[in-house]
């Protein structure tokens, strides 16, 4: 199942490239709103572990790295390297959704402007936040209900192929430019042919 692996691994990457896309405009645009500028600073360089979740988790190795495993024209139908990628999308996107919610209510808000208020209680702190067990427990029971949603959909639809072989997913299949691209990269990693 080459050719079916090829297609949905670059569909995986066309999608991947449309959210890398996405977050550079929300970004963009929170930084030219005027008021949205010292939140947006706080999380893209404040030097805080939000800051370190959107560039070490979330951009690097979440969006960039496997953005380019999976556009490789090498790397085409490869199962570890869809797997791999996929593993370092979710982190990508775990750490995207933290970022969001978690530092955007972390970072001090202004409540009144051009007010002197103070308290005792932190004022102007940036605020941390550890999640509890009851909180750890509910995420995981919504992603175990998630999957099992789908695994039941996938049983009463059957929208699954049985076979994946080339064959199968395509009836007119003959010797085409991805098995002829297949055998030259064999033939290179073979290597020259001593007599």
């Amino acid at each position: 199942g080459r050719i079916i692996l090829t297609r949905l691994q670059r569909l995986m990457g066309v999608v991947l490239a449309a959210t890398c896309y996405f977050v550079m405009v929300q970004h963009l645009t929170n930084l030219y709103m005027a008021e949205r500028q010292p939140v947006e600073m706080f999380i893209l360089f404040g030097g805080n572990v939000y800051s370190f979740l959107f560039w070490a988790v979330q951009i690097i190795p979440g969006m960039a790295v496997p953005l380019v495993l999976l556009l490789h024209p090498r790397l085409g139908g490869n199962v570890s390297v869809i797997v791999l990628a996929s593993i370092l999308m979710i982190m990508g996107g775990l750490a995207q959704v933290y970022v969001i919610i978690i530092g955007g209510q972390a970072f001090p808000l202004n409540l009144f402007p051009n007010m002197e208020i103070s308290s005792t209680y932190f004022d102007g702190q940036v605020g941390s936040y550890t999640p509890a067990l009851p909180e750890l427990l509910l995420g995981l029971s919504g992603a175990a209900v998630m999957v099992g949603i789908v695994m039941v959909a996938i049983a009463i639809f059957r929208f699954l192929p049985l076979s994946l072989a080339d064959a199968d997913v395509d009836p007119d299949h003959v010797h085409n430019i991805i098995d002829q691209e297949d055998e030259a990269v064999e033939e290179a990693d073979a290597g020259p042919v001593k007599l």
